[in-house]
């Protein structure tokens, strides 16, 4: 099951994929604002009776699913190995290989959903980075929690995009300017519902640039797994439902190419992660 955000003639709504169809969550009494506030609800969408839910056929605009996050986004940086030794021939002094896990938050004041254009923010960067990550969303406030019972504090997965302004994130000692201007974090195009099966682990992900794979992978190569992410945050903190988790990127990024391949105007990017679906912008 997939939930997406979605504009209707000028109105935003909820909407459920179940088996290549898609209904109308309101069509079913749920009159939520947005999908912060149907993560707040807690209500089980894999307990909803479609059969009586309206089907939606009409043509409409796929919003990022979360548009409006409560909080700073939780961010893993350096969480795949071949990341890690990639950007250290970039730059030891600024990205060492011998670290742990890398915590880091991104401010995002809204965040841009599928086919709308990502600015290219020329005034402030001339090094505009990509990175494809499997993006994790919190369904309960959890707090001390096993790796083993992780998933039951899962409401979904997204795929997102950490834009990086890397001139910026190697000139300040911490990586939150450099990640955290207007328009540096994309996500979707929907959330795919934790149904407790979902082998998040092990999920295939790749980015195009201009039909040009740059990033290949999978989640199964992840340092730090989802699970074992909750476990350790959540030894320090409390994390609060609808908190989004970006786990890291593989390999490929625009900084690792000699010469760089940052991102120019024009260009078109496709994120797929397996399962979710295929995230698509337009640098403007």
């Amino acid at each position: 099951m997939k939930v997406f955000y979605v504009e209707i003639e000028n109105h935003k709504k909820i909407l459920i994929e179940e088996k290549e169809k898609v209904y109308l969550l309101e069509s079913l009494g749920y009159n939520f604002k947005d999908i912060n506030d149907l993560i707040a609800s807690g209500i089980d969408l894999l307990k909803l009776d479609l059969s009586k839910a309206k089907e939606v056929k009409k043509t409409y605009k796929i919003l990022s699913p979360i548009e409006y996050p409560k909080q700073d986004i939780i961010c893993v940086g350096m969480n795949y190995t071949d990341h890690k030794d990639e950007v250290e021939l970039v730059s030891k002094k600024d990205f060492t290989k011998d670290v742990d896990t890398i915590y880091f938050s991104k401010r995002a004041n809204r965040i841009i959903g599928n086919e709308e254009n990502i600015p290219l923010n020329e005034k402030i960067t001339s090094c505009l980075d990509y990175e494809i990550e499997l993006g994790v969303i919190i369904a309960q406030d959890c707090k001390n929690v096993k790796s083993d019972e992780a998933t039951n504090y899962i409401f979904g997965f997204t795929i997102f995009n950490d834009l990086s302004a890397r001139d910026l994130q190697t000139k300040y000692k911490q990586w939150y300017y450099g990640k955290s201007f207007d328009g540096s974090s994309v996500m979707g195009p929907c959330i795919l519902i934790n149904d407790g099966n979902s082998d998040y682990d092990n999920l295939k992900l790749s980015t195009k640039i201009n039909g040009e794979i740059r990033q290949e992978n999978s989640t199964k190569n992840m340092i730090l797994s989802v699970s074992k992410m909750i476990e350790d945050l959540s030894k320090s903190m409390t994390l609060k439902k609808g908190t989004i988790i970006a786990t890291g990127t593989p390999s490929g990024v625009g900084m690792a190419f000699v010469p760089p391949r940052f991102l120019k105007k024009e260009d078109k990017i496709e994120m797929k992660i397996e399962k979710i679906g295929v995230l698509k912008n337009i640098v403007r």
